[in-house]
Formats: C-alpha cells, structure tokens, sequence
C-alpha cells in the first residue's frame, strides 16, 4: 500500500478536496487505475507517459467510458441519480484525460480546467460550455447525454489524429 498526495492543482469539488492522500493498494494494468484514482497518470507522472502514445491510451480508455456507460444507462433507466453520479465523474475524468492527451500534454490542472482546456488545439466543437453544464449537473441524464456526445467526437478527433501521427512517421 502506497500513499500518494494529491496536488492541489486536481483539487475540484468533483475530483478530490484540498491536501487529499490516497492510498494505493496495488498498482492495475493500464488503464485500470484510472477507475480507482481520477487523473492517477497524470498525477504520477511516471513513463511510459499516456499522452506520448495516444494511439494505445486513447482506445483503453475509451473501453473504460463503454463500461461506465453502460451502468449509467441502467442507472438512468431507474432515475436513480444518486447511483449514476460516482460514474458520471469517472467518466467526466475519462473525458478531461482523452482530451489533454489527444493534445500530447498531461492533464496539469484540474481546478482550472476552463483555461486549461481553451488553451488546447484539439477538441470538440463547444467543447468548454458543454463540459460546463456537465460540471454544473453531473448526475442529471441530458449531461449523460452530452458526456456520451463528446466522447463520440473526442474519439473520432483521436483516431484521426492517431491516422495523421502514422502518416508522419512512415
């Protein structure tokens, strides 16, 4: 068991609260952690560094948020809100992550997140007043609605991007 001391910059209401430890029991297959620890690969940092090969981290985690999905379909069929909410924000974080590593950088900032992501060159259209209703309402069904939409176009962003990075190298 490990404790890791969340940085200040990742505290968000969301997300974590100021001066947070978590512990760390074991250390999953990627992207696994990410289930357990929103943001744990950004946090730590440690190579090799997901945003340096999206064309392997992207999908991963991409199979994660079709997992989530599917609970909040369930959860949402039964208007349960309160059960949909802990996989709104994983999902939220999911979204955050594909996005910041789409654009090669580590997600840095989480508190500011607004400035963080206008600063990025790839993203979807509106990308940050969706993010913010999602912010505002993550346990209502239209921000699971708009969750799902900008994952569909973070995802198709990612594998053009994936296709153009390939090209480049041949």
């Amino acid at each position: 068991m490990k404790a890791v001391q969340v940085p200040n910059e990742f505290a968000h209401p969301l997300f974590f609260r100021e001066g947070e430890v978590i512990e760390v029991k074991e250390e999953l297959a990627f992207p696994q952690m990410m289930k357990n620890v929103p943001f744990y690969y950004d946090i730590t940092a440690r190579e090799p560094f997901p945003w340096d090969h999206i064309e392997q981290s992207i999908p991963a985690v991409l199979q994660l948020w079709n997992e989530e999905k599917t609970q909040l379909e369930h959860c949402f069929a039964r208007r349960d809100r309160r059960a949909a909410r802990q996989p709104m924000i994983r999902g939220l974080s999911y979204l955050l992550s594909c996005l910041f590593w789409l654009n090669g950088k580590r997600v840095n900032h989480v508190r500011r997140w607004q400035e963080e992501i206008s600063t990025l060159p790839v993203k979807p259209v509106n990308c940050l007043e969706r993010l913010q209703f999602i912010f505002d309402r993550c346990d209502v069904y239209h921000s699971f609605i708009q969750l799902c939409e900008l994952f569909e176009e973070t995802a198709k962003l990612a594998y053009k991007q994936i296709a153009i990075n390939k090209r480049m190298t041949r």
